[in-house]
């Protein structure tokens, strides 16, 4: 855990469920049934279509914490932002073969992953195009972990980790990345031990 780094990546929620998964593979959107982030279709998170630029950066070790879109919290009825899931990085395959090669991943998953990801890549620009097939996410199931809708505020979080900077940010479209210590405080505030 030498360089770890960390994001805070929001997401398009669907506020009426209380997993908070994301609405990209509902008819809302693509329609394709691909969840992602995905902590239920495999034995092990994995995230892999969404958040190509956050993905691209990610190495092993890295730390995600996932927080619905302003619009997804307003719907489901909070008042601030909160954290719905935590995937620590175990492992990155580089490509979409290496993705369709893995025996860790259903078929299943693996036939919605690839039908979502060619619906994606026909709306990407190019230099998206490029980037979004690449690193494809697994999570280490010991330390990942999805909250869904909880009551824990970001925002607290965040201020009882002595983090106030960060905090001012959740309103931004991008947060800048998280340092090292950053994300150990954090991810101690929501999982109640060490990374």
């Amino acid at each position: 855990m030498v360089g770890i780094k960390g994001f805070i990546f929001k997401y398009r929620a669907d506020s009426k469920d209380n997993y908070m998964k994301d609405t990209l593979g509902t008819k809302r959107d693509c329609g394709l049934g691909l969840r992602d982030p995905d902590f239920w279709s495999n034995d092990f998170p994995v995230w892999g279509v969404c958040g190509p630029y956050y993905r691209k950066a990610l190495d092993i070790g890295d730390v995600i914490f996932f927080a619905p879109k302003k619009v997804s919290i307003t719907e489901a009825g909070l008042s601030d932002y909160i954290c719905t899931g935590i995937l620590v990085v175990a492992n990155v395959l580089p490509s979409l073969e290496c993705v369709m090669a893995d025996a860790r991943l259903t078929v299943k998953y693996k036939e919605k992953y690839k039908a979502d990801l060619d619906a994606h890549l026909k709306k990407d620009k190019e230099r998206t195009k490029k980037v979004r097939p690449c690193n494809f996410i697994i999570g280490e199931v010991s330390k990942s972990r999805w909250f869904g809708k909880n009551k824990n505020r970001l925002t607290c979080i965040l201020q009882k980790s002595a983090l106030q900077n960060v905090a001012s940010k959740l309103s931004i479209r991008r947060i800048p990345s998280l340092n090292k210590e950053q994300v150990r405080r954090i991810y101690k505030q929501l999982m109640g031990e060490e990374l």
